[in-house]
């Protein structure tokens, strides 16, 4: 016969990954000195984003499309690809080291508790 054993040990594990996590992209932001987008995002942002809106804009305009509004949509859609372009090209430092410090922290926190369900006996 099996015990029910209810789902507040498996919470507070859920809970201690995710804090694991969240002090790992804590101690990236505070090792880089607290700045994600190396260069500044406003710098970096105007000509991939115009260069998205023309090119999602001609798109679809070329599909046969000659509707103002669906002209409008292609070049807010190439805008956004643009934008996210953008937004993951400059910080993909911040990104990369986050993640491996996140990484680690939540592999440790994860050891620790395997640990706990396995002690090891030497004796």
């Amino acid at each position: 016969m099996q015990t029910t054993r209810g789902f507040e040990p498996d919470l507070a594990y859920l809970k201690t990954l995710i804090g694991a996590g969240l002090d790992g992209i804590s101690a990236a932001r505070h090792e880089l000195g607290g700045g994600v987008f190396r260069p500044p995002l406003t710098a970096a942002v105007w000509k991939p984003v115009a260069i998205g809106a023309t090119v999602g804009a001609l798109g679809t305009r070329l599909t046969g499309s000659r509707k103002a509004g669906s002209i409008a949509v292609g070049g807010l859609v190439g805008c956004m690809v643009g934008f996210g372009a953008v937004l993951a090209w400059t910080s993909r430092r911040f990104t990369s080291h986050a993640a491996r410090t996140s990484l680690r922290l939540v592999n440790a926190a994860r050891d620790s508790h395997w640990l706990e369900a396995h002690p090891i006996d030497y004796a």
